[in-house]
Order: structure tokens, then sequence, then C-alpha cells
């Protein structure tokens, strides 16, 4: 055989091999006659591709299905074996570093955590990361079938190289993280925004499943924003669309100045960080503020979902969705009170065709280190598309 014939073969048959197990893991326990079905190979090939998963310990034989039609071979049922295998999840937030250790059944193996008041310099930021994975990596029953880094970042990401294009409490740097831990732990390392991954696990199975065109907010240390059109994530040319705590929100003398290089920005006052630097108070003490009456702090509040209305307001206009989702410790401060009046004032302000819009709001957030776990799933048991036609 010639050698491009060869390679061509041997990716064929690694495709062919993704395929198999992409769909025991999406729709296990399932036969082998249903694989068959599904894919369009032959038996054979389904037969001898199972019986690698099988030897490899990726897939493991459970009970006998029920007869097709009452009659025939019995089906035996196959399934991903998720126990045995991990992934590293990693949240990376203003002032802390947190991960866990999950198996492919999302159960929680083992913890680790760092606080910072201020990520110094990028060294400091890759140290911290490194200590934390680190002692994960000690607690993963058999770090041979561990199967990547998953890393949740509250900034910019180019998750496509992933590169930090800016991260919290180090402004804007570009660094290439994920060639630094591969390097550093060989394995595979993979990088999103926090809101993009809660936007994508929402879409998939949570509150915005029935949706196909919807807007993520996410009010936090920082402000971030995630964008779905026709079911599709959109990350603009730069990596930056869904930047919605950098639109300009506040004027006059609360047009505070923000890290981005302009002034009135959102994140400014409508974010955790932002509370502390420009009103000097914490998320707390604003949110019981505002509960037992006082004066300064509802003026802050009525600013500040003045503000966020008109910026959500516009979004909406602009864009169409038929969905918005809010959540974050800011939104969770007040819960029900600051959905009502972010929605009264959205809806005085749209135009009347996009009034079928629908404000959600999450009073609990998924586990992030999760949500970063579940990155390594999806690139294990994902299918290479473009390469489908080779």
């Amino acid at each position: 055989m010639q050698p491009q014939k060869s390679a061509s073969h041997k990716l064929l048959k690694s495709i062919n091999q993704q395929k198999v197990l992409h769909l025991i893991f999406a729709n296990g326990p399932i036969s082998r006659v249903e694989l068959t079905h599904m894919t369009g190979l032959s038996q054979q090939t389904v037969t001898n591709i199972v019986s690698r998963l099988i030897q490899d310990d990726l897939v493991v034989e459970g009970e006998t299905l029920p007869l097709e039609n009452g009659s025939g071979r019995k089906r035996v049922s196959l399934a991903v074996n998720s126990s045995k295998f991990y992934a590293i999840g990693i949240e990376l937030a203003g002032k802390y570093i947190r991960g866990s250790v999950c198996n492919f059944r999302y159960e929680h193996l083992g913890t680790a955590e760092r606080r910072t008041k201020k990520y110094e310099t990028p060294d400091h930021l890759l140290q911290l990361l490194v200590e934390v994975i680190g002692e994960l990596l000690q607690q993963v029953p058999d770090v041979g079938k561990t199967k990547g880094i998953g890393i949740s970042v509250q900034g910019l990401v180019d998750s496509r190289q992933g590169v930090l294009l800016r991260t919290p409490g180090l402004g804007f740097q570009r660094i290439p993280l994920k060639q630094q831990l591969e390097q550093q732990f060989e394995l595979p390392v993979y990088i999103e925004n926090d809101a993009n991954l809660l936007a994508v696990n929402q879409n998939m199975s949570g509150s915005l499943s029935k949706s196909s065109s919807n807007i993520t907010l996410k009010f936090d240390y920082g402000i971030g924003g995630a964008i779905v059109a026709d079911n599709q994530l959109i990350s603009g040319s730069n990596f930056v669309a869904g930047e919605f705590g950098h639109i300009k929100g506040f004027t006059g003398p609360d047009a505070y100045p923000c890290h981005c290089g302009g002034t009135g920005c959102l994140t400014t006052l409508a974010s955790t960080s932002g509370l502390a630097k420009a009103a000097g108070c914490t998320l707390d003490a604003f949110a019981e503020g505002v509960r037992s009456g006082d004066e300064d702090m509802n003026r802050l509040y009525d600013k500040i979902v003045g503000a966020v209305s008109i910026a959500i307001s516009n979004v909406v206009t602009f864009l169409n969705p038929d969905h918005v989702l809010l959540t974050g410790s800011v939104i969770a401060a007040f819960e029900e009170r600051i959905v009502a009046d972010l929605t009264k004032k959205i809806y005085d302000n749209i135009p009347q065709t996009s009034r079928g819009l629908h404000i959600l709001h999450l009073s609990q957030m998924p586990d992030e280190t999760e949500l970063a776990a579940g990155l390594v799933l999806k690139r294990v048991f994902e299918i290479p598309l473009d390469t489908l036609s080779l």
C-alpha cells in the first residue's frame, strides 16, 4: 500500500472509531446492530471497532437488550466506561483558582483551590494554576486515564489557540496558557470563556434548550455575555463578541474609568469588582443597604438597574433574541426583585415586535469546574467533522 493511501486508511479508521464512540456516549446503552444502522458502517467494521474499544477499556458490555420484533439474536448493550476515565476542571476567576477531578459521570473525586488578592504577573497566575492542577492529579485514581484539563476563564479567551487575551487582575495580556500547561503536564488543555461555557450548557440541556437565539449575561466579579444565533455560539472576529460589561451605560459623575481604557462601562458599577472600586462597598453591604432602605444604596441600585436595562434593551432590539438569561452573584443578591425591575424596564424600552422575548434567570449557577471538565468530555467524544470527506 502506498504511504498516502496508508495514512488515509488510518485516518478513516480513526474517524470511524470516533463516530462509534460518540454514538455510544450520546445514546448508550446501545447495541452493535443499532450502531451499524446509525453509522452506515458494515456489521463487521462495527464489531471490530467495538472490540478495540472494549479492549482499551473505553466501552463496557452490559445487560441484554430486548430482541427486535421478538426474534433474532440477543443484543448486548454497550456503554462508555464513564467511571474509569477522568477529567480535570478548573475555574479561573479574578481572585481564586478552583478545581476538581471528575470522572466521566461528573462525580467529584477531589478538589483544590488557591486564593489571591491579585495576580501579580502572568508567571504568578501560571504558578497558582500549576499548583492546583498538580494537587488534583495527586487525587486521580489512575493518572494514565486522565483525558485532559478544561479551564473556564472569567476573561477574554482565544479558545482555538488556547490563549488568554485578557485575564482577571492582569489587564490586557496574551498568555499562551494551553501551550505552557501542555508542556508542564503532557495532557490536552482546553480553554473557554465562562459565559460561553454557561451558554452552551444551558442551550444543550438547561433553561435555553428550546431556544434557538438567545443571550446569556453573567453579573459577577466582572460582567460577561454570550450570544447564540440560530443555535450557533457567536465568538466574533477577535473572540470579544458578548463583552456586555464594556457597553457604556453610565454618564456624568457616574462615568468611572474602566480598565479597558474607556469610561462609563457597565462593569464599573454593576459588577462586584466595580462596586468595590467605585462605590467602596461589597456586594453583601450593597444588598443589605438596599433591603434596609438606605437612600444612597437605593439610588445606586436604581442607577445600575436603569443603565443595565437600557443596555439590554438596545442589544435585544439589535439582535432580536427569543430569550435573555440573567445570572451571577449580583443577580442572586437581589433574587426576584432585580429580575422583575429589569424585565419591566426592558419591556418598556424594546419595540412592540420584540416583546415576545422571555427573560429568565438562574438563581444557582452550575458548578463551573464541572462545566470546565465538560470541555474535556466534549473533545474526547466529538467527531472531527472537517475530515469526514477523506
